[in-house]
């Protein structure tokens, strides 16, 4: 006689099923609580003002780094105008007085030499000024150009410029050095005078000599100003930071 086993009650099968099925359920809802959780911090990051202010950047305004560089080199450019100008001056009185001098003292060679040497320095002088003047406009030009610059791009700009200023600070150095050659030249030329032959010719030499003192001494002074004021510039513009 064949007996038909009956389901037990304590079959252990559809405890098991069920059990899968639970395993289910709480990993589909664990992965919605890590889906829902993650748009709500998203949310709050990029929503909430405190954070969006942090976290978003206005492309419509400059960035306020590029504002300060361009305002920084705006200086730069009246600073260089500035001292044009003085230079400028400095010629041009040289050249009219010198040659006022040499025309009222034409007969004394002493300070016919002198005009005329003065003249002349400050010419050069003159003619040298015209570099530190923005003349076509282009310095101006792309100051406004790079006001746009953000980043890497803006980064390079700064540097940039800051090396300027360093190789301007080097160069007012060097000229400092040609000022004292010159002063020192013109003095042992004054005092070499004595070792020529000719009164006229030592009085020649003797005012060039006073007129290359007074054109080295000027020079000095302004190149001195001028290398104090380019390592001032590079110091204002190394405190800007650096743009990410």
């Amino acid at each position: 006689m064949h007996h038909i086993d009956s389901p037990s009650p304590f079959d252990s099968r559809p405890a098991a099923l069920l059990l899968a099925s639970a395993h289910r359920r709480r990993g589909t809802l664990a992965r919605m609580r890590v889906i829902v959780a993650t748009f709500l911090t998203w949310g709050i990051f990029v929503m909430w003002p405190p954070f969006a202010s942090a976290q978003m950047i206005d492309l419509a305004s400059p960035d306020p780094v590029a504002v300060r560089l361009a305002e920084l080199r705006e200086d730069i450019r009246d600073e260089r105008r500035d001292a044009g100008i003085a230079l400028v001056t400095g010629g041009l009185l040289s050249v009219v007085g010198g040659g006022l001098v040499a025309a009222l003292g034409n007969a004394d060679p002493f300070w016919l030499s002198f005009g005329a040497g003065s003249a002349g320095w400050g010419a050069i002088n003159a003619l040298l000024s015209l570099s530190l003047f923005d003349l076509g406009g282009g310095s101006a030009a792309q100051i406004e150009e790079d006001r746009a610059l953000r980043g890497e791009a803006l980064a390079r700009i700064r540097e940039r410029v800051i090396r300027a200023q360093h190789d301007s600070a080097t160069l007012f150095a060097f000229n400092l050095g040609l000022d004292v050659f010159y002063v020192a030249t013109g003095a042992l030329l004054y005092f070499l005078a004595d070792q020529i032959d000719g009164a006229e010719e030592q009085a020649l030499l003797r005012g060039y000599a006073a007129a290359q003192i007074g054109q080295g001494a000027f020079l000095f002074a302004f190149d001195l100003a001028e290398w104090i004021g380019a390592a001032s510039r590079a110091d204002r513009l190394a405190e800007l930071p650096i743009p990410r």
